[in-house]
């Protein structure tokens, strides 16, 4: 089972090895696309639940050197991301921090306080956006409204020019969706 969810994470497998050997800990269906997402001088204070995406340049710290600067010592405290958490790009969390389940985190937010479940956060510092019921009711509604193409996210990299210039067209004035 273990091969099956590295197999998930983006990143060597020598570096999964290592944080996982120091006491990393991580649930099922995980997608880490951050390469050095993990504190690797404190793995072990770190720990995600299932059903968790980290996407790019996301930085988890269970470690705060500037401290050290005051008191000659460095902060440190456990880092825990609940069930169903999604992580925007160029986030960072920061130590002793708890964020709940069904969470979403908006790109470049800085998490610097506990998080409680079902909620949309985002900025620096990361501050309460909606419910998860509201983001999911008005994406939904989007679908009826917005633009939306068939093709997986993950096939348009291949996507023709001609592909390209429609999506773009379509895009003009507004935003879509791909599956």
């Amino acid at each position: 089972m273990i091969k099956r969810i590295l197999k998930k994470i983006k990143g060597s497998r020598s570096e999964i090895d290592f944080l996982l050997n120091q006491g990393f800990k991580m649930g099922n269906n995980c997608l880490i696309y951050s390469e050095n997402a993990i504190d690797s001088n404190f793995p072990w204070l770190i720990e995600l639940g299932n059903h968790v995406i980290i996407s790019t340049n996301v930085k988890l710290l269970a470690h705060d050197a500037s401290t050290g600067y005051v008191n000659n010592h460095t902060k440190i405290g456990i880092v825990k991301v609940g069930n169903e958490v999604f992580i925007g790009s160029g986030t960072t969390i920061l130590c002793d921090t708890r964020i709940g389940d069904n969470v979403i985190i908006g790109a470049n937010s800085v998490v610097a306080s506990d998080l409680p479940s079902n909620g949309v956060y985002a900025g620096n510092p990361a501050r309460f956006i909606c419910s998860i019921e509201e983001f999911k009711t008005k994406h939904i509604k989007n679908l009826d409204k917005k633009c939306v193409f068939k093709k997986p996210w993950y096939e348009w990299r291949n996507a023709t020019k001609e592909e390209k210039e429609e999506m773009k067209k379509a895009l003009q004035d507004t935003f879509g969706y791909v599956k």
